[in-house]
């Protein structure tokens, strides 16, 4: 007998909030979850410089075009959106779809290792 994990039913039932961007006097909807391509671009960029990596400009309009799609992400730019802005909007993007990644960068007070890599579970 097979076992069938049915990701269709999934998406179709999964109920997860927009993220809303309020700029330029106007409300810009991004998915609940970012494209998997755009996280690996992230990812990536995370990896090799940490968390205060600096993104090249490229790669910024790429993520912000990916995120907001080409008509919102030319509202933006059109309203006069900066390089640093638009990194300062990555970072917070980044936030809230890796919620996390702050928790793991502000718990440095714990360095002892976690039961689970002490049983070797991990």
């Amino acid at each position: 007998m097979s076992k069938t994990i049915d990701f269709d039913a999934y998406r179709a039932e999964k109920k997860d909030e927009n993220i809303t961007i309020k700029a330029f006097g106007e409300e810009l909807e991004l998915p609940p979850s970012p494209p998997l391509s755009t996280m690996e671009v992230l990812l990536g960029l995370y990896k090799k410089a940490g968390s205060e990596a600096t993104v090249p400009e490229e790669e910024i309009i790429t993520m912000l075009e990916a995120l907001l799609g080409k008509e919102q992400y030319r509202k933006l730019s059109d309203g006069g959106l900066t390089v640093s802005e638009a990194e300062w909007l990555i970072q917070e993007l980044w936030k809230q779809y890796n919620p996390q990644q702050e928790v793991k960068e502000d718990d440095t007070k714990n360095t002892e290792a976690s039961t689970s890599r002490k049983n070797g579970d991990l």
